[in-house]
Order: structure tokens, then C-alpha cells, then sequence
């Protein structure tokens, strides 16, 4: 047998005495109700509960009930419309929203509820069974006394509970007998009564689906002798307010969710040289280290770290000083409970609390949650709670590779100095901004947005969208409502307190307006002063017309030239050209050219070098004219760096380009000169290593290299 945390009746009056509204301009009963029923159900779908809902309609034109047909004459205009079954939006859908001109029995619709959540389905144990009631009582119930106090045994004996929504019975003004008989069903059935609209400001919110929490059971180990059977619960938690979306394909004339159609989804994985699909079996996971993917296959799996089995053991204990917010993260906070039936165990996590808080100490535990999991390192902290209880609670502590140090200024500066005037002046706003005295007398309580009330608005957003997607399927989202807004926004008293505070601010505070420079983007816009008026007068061209189009003239329109600053690896030489023609000297030049050819050939992919070695024979022709030592110098420390990056293949090309360094024959101020008709391989030979000097290496050293 299945069990159900909870499952309620609403009985919906829709008879004629409650389509009249009371005043003129308001809503009438029914539609109150019908909002109100709206959203109840809403709330139980949302909170996605062990809950069954069913609805009966009360002076409904149909009679449709199981009593009805076992009492024939009775039960009339009773109709059972949604049986006992979980909340669904078909439910807020078949709602009425227009009353009947019958009458029904309020205390017989509540004799049908009840039968029904104790008769009417099989296989399931309710454990609350509650009946929310919504009519006017202006249709006075036809039972005698008798009837409706063995009514009120058969609910008290069954323990059903009798919520009644809608008027105030509890109102003076209300002298009728079935209001009478209203308090008596709801005091015997330890119910509940309010009017609408103190409801729905209750249900204004969607609430959070309420769960039973559920212990992760270990030992915390002190020591080698010492463990402590405890259980550790979740307090806080950072989760979405969706974790599951389900994509569906959508039913095109019914924009619902197709029975017939699904989504299939299949994984593969394709070889980009040959695009061919790799079979499971031949594929080895690997890591991105940087850009190069390092395989680990499955023999690997056997040569990791082992973390060991559960375990929460304490490394030592440390100053509660030593651990600020900074070095606490993780997505939510942990209580530590003695186990629950082992009083040895609660006496020992009593005791360790109280330590900890008397002599001010944090412990620091090792935390594996399950087999093979990482470890991970908390910091247990005592939590005494005079009304509630004694207990540790458990945050995560950063490890060195995850703290960010920021450096800040310093503003123990003469110009950061302040006056005591200014120190009272921030005194005072912080007074008149106290959140704890936000309200006046004409509101419940006086603190604004309390710690641990205040609901998030991005989620209950979130959810309204859901709530209005499911009603509304082919419309647009709404904006949040008013009431979602709300909470970002100040409250009225604490606006009111923080002006003068504010203005005396200003006033003792000299704020200098800082001019954010923005960058000039270069763009391309025609410039209608240096277009010809020829090209101005020519005809337009007819979009109408594709023979126009094809017979009309191919004009360039004139561009503007963005103007070179310094030499880029786009067009080295051209810039070199560009910059050259404003009379810039060649000693300027030099080192943009050479960041430039550099650049070209460190940071080349494809593995074709023809632009850099270009620029590097115009810069050494132009050097040849000039002044060669800017290329013999460059080129010697060059040669070098390539060396170590191991780039022969580029040596190779300079000296087959006869890129090498320029001689005494190509001009004199040079201070190479070849020998015996060779090249000046032997000049380069001779000068890649200046000043060097024989090192005598111990052995120790030379072998550790040859292991490397």
C-alpha cells in the first residue's frame, strides 16, 4: 500500500447566492473563490509533493457523487468533479467561472468530501486528510440537529480537518445559524478559517517542497582511538529552482507536449580527418593541458590516488581567528548531530562543542564522502542554540591553489585622511538605514527582508513563468509582478530616514566627476564632402527592375584610410614604406620591424615562413644602405633564440636566402668580413656564444640531466 503525506477536497460553491457581488465595482464570491482554488492548486503542483487533490462543485446543475447514489433524494446539485489524484493545470482549467441558479447543501458537500477521502480511492493511505470549504453560507443548510452532530463525530472520529476560506465567521456582524455552525465544524476538527484575502496574500509565494532530511552516517575520528558516531545533515544549500528540464516536442494543434513524439538523442563520435564514426571500444578519454590533449586510458585508472573509504577524521584544531570568510567556500553549510538512539555519542559532541566555544578553537577535518570520491577539507565550527540545540557545523575550507590574492592600495595616505565629522556623518546613515526598524505601527512586524523569510525573487520569477507557461502556452512571458518587485525596492520609512544622513554626505564629501575615455572606433562611413557631384547626380537604381540592375554602372565608393602608426605583421613591408615617407629615420623603425619578423615566425602555424623571411630581406637591404649594425646585432641575438627554440628549420632558410649578417663588401661601416672566400658561417660560429668559458660540472649533475 502506497502512502500520501496529505490529500484535500475543495468544495467550490458555484450556486446562485454567491454571483452577486456584495458591493458595486468588487468581485462576486465566486470569482474570489475560483482565484483562490486556482491557486492552491498551483501551490501543490509547484511544490511537487505526495499530495492528492480532488474538487467538488457545490450547487453545481449536474448531481455526481457516490452518497447520491446510496441515498436516493439526497445530495442534490453535488457534483464530484476532479476524484482524488495528483494536482495537474486540467484542474485550474475546469474551474467554473460563472455561478448556477441552484442551491446546494454546504454540510452534505462536506459529507461527500469525506466519503470520498475515505472511500473513494484504494490502495493508498492518507495520513492527513483535510477538507477546505468556500461558500457564503447564505444557502442555510436543511439538516436537523441530530444529523449534524453525527457529523461531527464520524469527522472527529476519522480525523478529518475542516478548513473554511471565503467570510469571516468569527465577524460580530454574522448572527446566522450556519455561521454558527461553521465554528463548530472547524473547533471540533482543529481547522483553520480566513477570509480571501488574507490567503492570497499567504499564497502569494510559491513555497519550497518540504523534505524529510536525510543523515549521512559516519564516524568522526579524533585521533587513532577515538570515534564518534555522528550524522551529518545539509543546512544550506546553493541548488537551481529547476534541476530537471524534460525537452518535449510540441503538439502544433494543441501546444502541449506531444504523446506521439519524443526526443531521441544519440552520441558519436566522428574523426575529423577521414569523418568516419569511432567505435566506443577504440576511444580513450583524455585531458586538455593547455592545447595539448593528454590521454589516460583505463590501464592509467589503476596508478591514481586513492582516496581510501568514507572517513570525516579531524587533522588538528586551530584558532577561530585563523579562519575568515575568505577561506571558506563550497555551495552550502553542514550540521554535525550525535547519532540519533546513541546517547554515548550526542554526550560527546556536546562536550566537543562546548569545548571549542570556551576555548575559541575551529577543528579541521578530512571529509571523503563515499568510496573513491576526492577528499576534501572542512572546518568544523561550534553552534549553540539555547532554545534549539548543540551541535557543530561543517564548511568547506579553499585549498592554496584556490585563493585569489588581490593586491589594494594602501589608504593609510595622507589624502584618504578623515574627520570625526565625516566618521559621525556615515554613523548616522547606518542608523537611519536600519532594516530592523523599517516599519511603523500600521505594519505586523517592523524588520524589513528578515534572514531566512525573504524569498528569492529571481526563483519565485522562475516559477511564475513556469505557472503562466502551463495556462498560457502560445503567449509571452509577462513582466514580474508587483509584488516580485517589491523586494527591490527600499522600504518607504527607511527613504525617509536616509535623506538628511545622504545630503549631509555630499555636503562634507567633495565628489570629482571622472571622465571616462572612450575609444574611437574606426569605422568606414562615406563622406558625402569627398564624393564627386558626379557621383552624386548619378541615376538610382530601380530594385523593381533586375535589367535596371545589371545596366547600372559599377562605381567604387571612396573608403577611409585608416592611417599606420607603427609596423604590424599584416604588411610589414608596406608599413615600413608608409612610415619611411614621413621622414621617420631607420634607427625607429628598426625595432618594430624586427618585433614584427619575430612575431611572424614564433607564433607561425602553418609552418610557412615566406612573409617573415620577405620582411627580413627588404629590412636587410635597407640596413645595407643605411647602417648595418641594426641588422648584424638583431640578427646575432635572433639566430640565438632560435637556437634555444629549436627552430633549425628557419637557420636553414636565412642562410639559404643569404639572410646572414652584412659584410664589409656590402658596405664598410660593417664589421664582418669573409675569410678565404668562405661565408660568414664562421663569423656566426664565432659570435653566437660571446665571452664563452669551459665549465667544469660535477658528475652528480651530469647524470642527473642524462635521466632527464
Amino acid at each position: 500500500m502506497s502512502k500520501v503525506d496529505q490529500g484535500i477536497v475543495i468544495i467550490l460553491d458555484v450556486g446562485r447566492n454567491v454571483g452577486t457581488p456584495e458591493e458595486k465595482n468588487e468581485k462576486s464570491f465566486v470569482a474570489e473563490a475560483r482565484e483562490c482554488a486556482a491557486k492552491i492548486i498551483e501551490r501543490k503542483i509547484m511544490s511537487q509533493g505526495k499530495n492528492l487533490l480532488g474538487i467538488v462543485l457545490l450547487g453545481s446543475k449536474k448531481t455526481k457523487n457516490n452518497m447520491a447514489e446510496q441515498c436516493a433524494g439526497a445530495f442534490k446539485r453535488i457534483e464530484l468533479l476532479h476524484e482524488l489524484q495528483s494536482p495537474n493545470w486540467q484542474m485550474i482549467r475546469s474551474l467554473p467561472e460563472i455561478a448556477t441558479n441552484t442551491r446546494g447543501d454546504w454540510i452534505e458537500a462536506i459529507i461527500v468530501a469525506a466519503d470520498h477521502l475515505k472511500n473513494g480511492i484504494s490502495g493508498v493511505k492518507i495520513a492527513s486528510k483535510k477538507i477546505v470549504l468556500m461558500t457564503n453560507f447564505l444557502c442555510p443548510t436543511e439538516l436537523d440537529s441530530n444529523d449534524i452532530e453525527q457529523v461531527l463525530n464520524g469527522l472527529q472520529e476519522d480525523n478529518f480537518e475542516i478548513d473554511i476560506i471565503g467570510p469571516d465567521i468569527y465577524d460580530e456582524s454574522h448572527d446566522s445559524n450556519d455561521i454558527e455552525l461553521a465554528k463548530q465544524f472547524v473547533t471540533i476538527t482543529n481547522g483553520a478559517t480566513e477570509p480571501f484575502h488574507h490567503i492570497m496574500q499567504y499564497l502569494l509565494f510559491h513555497k519550497k517542497r518540504l523534505k524529510n532530511p536525510m543523515p549521512w552516517n559516519v564516524d568522526l575520528s579524533i585521533g587513532p582511538n577515538i570515534k564518534v558516531p555522528v550524522s551529518v545533515y545539509i543546512r544550506l544549500r546553493d541548488e537551481p529552482v529547476v534541476k530537471n528540464w524534460l525537452k518535449a516536442v510540441k503538439d502544433r494543434v494543441t501546444s502541449t507536449a506531444s504523446t506521439s513524439e519524443g526526443i531521441m538523442r544519440h552520441t558519436h563520435h566522428v574523426n575529423e580527418d577521414n569523418q568516419t564514426v569511432v567505435e566506443k571500444d577504440n576511444i580513450i578519454k583524455g585531458y586538455n593541458y593547455g592545447q595539448t590533449v593528454i590521454p589516460f586510458s583505463e590501464c592509467d585508472k589503476t596508478m591514481q590516488y586513492e582516496s581510501g573509504s568514507k572517513c570525516l577524521s579531524v587533522y588538528g584544531f586551530t584558532h577561530a581567528t585563523n579562519i575568515n570568510w575568505q577561506t571558506l567556500c563550497g555551495d552550502g553549510l553542514q550540521y554535525i548531530f550525535g547519532r540519533k538512539g546513541n546517547k554515548n555519542a550526542q554526550k560527546a559532541v556536546r562536550c566537543l562543542v562546548e569545548c571549542l566555544h570556551e576555548l575559541k578553537l575551529v577543528g579541521l577535518v578530512r571529509r571523503v564522502y563515499n568510496n573513491g570520491n576526492a577528499p576534501k577539507m572542512f572546518a568544523v565550527m561550534p553552534v549553540i542554540d539555547t532554545n534549539n540545540f548543540i551541535c557543530l557545523s561543517m564548511a568547506e575550507v579553499c585549498f592554496k591553489e584556490d585563493i585569489k590574492n588581490i593586491a589594494f592600495p594602501s589608504t593609510n595616505l595622507k589624502k584618504f585622511a578623515f574627520t570625526d565629522e565625516q566618521v559621525n556623518a556615515f554613523k548616522d546613515l547606518i542608523h537611519a538605514m536600519d532594516l530592523t526598524k523599517a516599519y511603523d505601527e500600521t505594519f505586523d512586524e517592523a524588520e524589513a527582508f528578515p534572514i531566512a523569510e525573504t524569498v528569492s525573487p529571481s526563483a519565485q520569477y522562475v516559477l511564475d513563468c513556469i505557472a503562466f507557461r502551463a495556462m498560457n502556452p502560445g503567449k509571452p512571458l509577462p513582466q514580474p509582478r508587483d509584488e516580485i518587485m517589491m523586494l527591490f525596492k527600499q522600504p518607504p520609512l527607511i527613504e525617509k530616514r536616509s535623506r538628511e544622513p545622504l545630503e549631509k554626505l555630499k555636503r562634507l564629501f567633495t565628489l570629482n566627476e571622472v571622465e571616462v575615455k572612450t575609444r574611437n572606433k574606426k569605422n568606414n562611413d562615406i563622406q558625402l564632402d569627398n564624393v564627386p557631384m558626379k557621383l552624386l547626380d548619378a541615376p538610382l537604381i530601380n530594385n523593381e527592375s533586375h535589367s535596371s540592375v545589371a545596366d547600372a554602372p559599377k562605381l567604387q565608393m571612396p573608403k577611409k584610410i585608416n592611417e599606420i602608426v607603427r609596423i604590424g605583421t599584416i604588411d610589414p613591408i608596406e608599413d615600413y614604406k608608409a612610415l619611411s615617407n614621413k621622414d621617420k629615420k631607420l634607427s625607429d623603425l628598426a625595432p618594430d620591424m624586427t618585433d614584427a619578423i619575430e612575431s611572424l615566425i614564433y607564433y607561425n602555424i602553418d609552418g610557412n615562413y615566406n612573409k617573415a623571411l620577405d620582411a627580413m630581406s627588404f629590412f636587410r637591404s635597407e640596413c645595407v644602405k643605411v647602417e648595418p649594425s641594426h641588422y648584424n646585432s638583431w640578427l646575432q641575438k635572433f639566430r640565438a633564440a632560435l637556437v634555444d627554440r629549436k627552430k633549425q628549420e628557419v637557420i636553414d632558410l636565412i642562410t639559404e636566402r643569404q639572410l646572414s649578417f652584412i659584410l664589409k663588401g656590402e658596405n664598410p661601416l660593417s664589421t664582418y668580413e669573409t675569410e678565404d672566400g668562405h661565408d660568414d658561417s664562421q663569423a656566426y660560429d664565432n659570435d653566437t656564444i660571446p665571452n664563452s668559458t669551459d665549465l667544469n660540472l660535477p658528475s652528480t649533475i651530469n647524470d642527473m640531466f642524462d635521466e632527464m
